[in-house]
């Protein structure tokens, strides 16, 4: 079905569009599935009245389409990290949210995210293995949607975020971060983050680094301004692959 497809496609490159850039997408599918009845719809000046009519449907199928990727994400982790007992539900309130997140699980949950899953060499980081079950391989191959995987799954157990759904507009704001964000950065030049960083924390997570390791942040910081974008993309998709 066209709505479908558009909003598949559409979500592959731009978790939060425009409306405009939703009637965009939609357009393009009909005319692509149904060019006939699109000529038809153009020659009668009839595409505004279908969008009209179907622009809330289109965008809360759009909507419930992010919405599965997120649950299929939560879903992983609780699973791989056998958190189900313990989660946390839509009526939690803050303060039992962050008490769930500063236990020693999930605590220990947020550390196994940058190792191995066992000793082979050739073994998956957790946070690969949740991504791969999350996404399929032609997904992955798309940076936007590694980032979307890697913050939806930073927020789920990060404890200065105590809200127990993980919203769409907060995790755009996030993935606005993903340059800065230490741990990330560390972990795709290959090290692992310290333990006392405060997953996507951005400012404390500065301070501890600065403190403890100004001369290596100096250089990593260094690093990153001249050869961020080859290193996401080159590390990344040797990651995923």
């Amino acid at each position: 079905a066209p709505m479908t497809e558009a909003c598949h496609k559409l979500f592959q490159t731009n978790k939060n569009p425009s409306d405009a850039e939703i009637e965009r997408v939609f357009k393009l599918q009909i005319q692509t599935d149904h060019p006939e009845k699109m000529r038809e719809l153009s020659s009668l000046n009839g595409w505004s009245k279908l969008w009209d009519a179907s622009y809330s449907i289109v965008l809360e199928y759009f909507r419930n389409h992010r919405s599965s990727y997120v649950r299929k994400i939560k879903d992983t982790v609780y699973t791989v990290f056998n958190l189900f007992t313990c989660k946390p539900n839509k009526f939690t309130g803050p303060k039992e949210v962050r008490r769930w997140k500063e236990s020693e699980t999930v605590k220990n949950a947020r550390l196994n995210l940058w190792n191995k899953m066992d000793n082979d060499p050739d073994s998956l980081y957790f946070i690969e293995f949740i991504l791969q079950r999350s996404f399929s391989k032609e997904e992955l191959q798309i940076m936007d949607n590694v980032k979307f995987g890697i913050t939806v799954i930073l927020m789920l157990l990060d404890p200065t975020y105590d809200q127990p759904e993980v919203s769409s507009s907060k995790v755009q704001e996030r993935i606005g971060k993903w340059d800065s964000d230490v741990v990330i950065q560390r972990w795709l030049k290959g090290k692992s983050p310290l333990e006392d960083d405060n997953i996507m924390d951005n400012d404390m997570i500065s301070r501890n680094y600065n403190n403890n390791n100004s001369e290596e942040q100096n250089t990593t910081e260094s690093d990153l301004e001249n050869n961020l974008e080859e290193t996401n993309e080159t590390v990344l998709a040797g990651k995923m692959s």
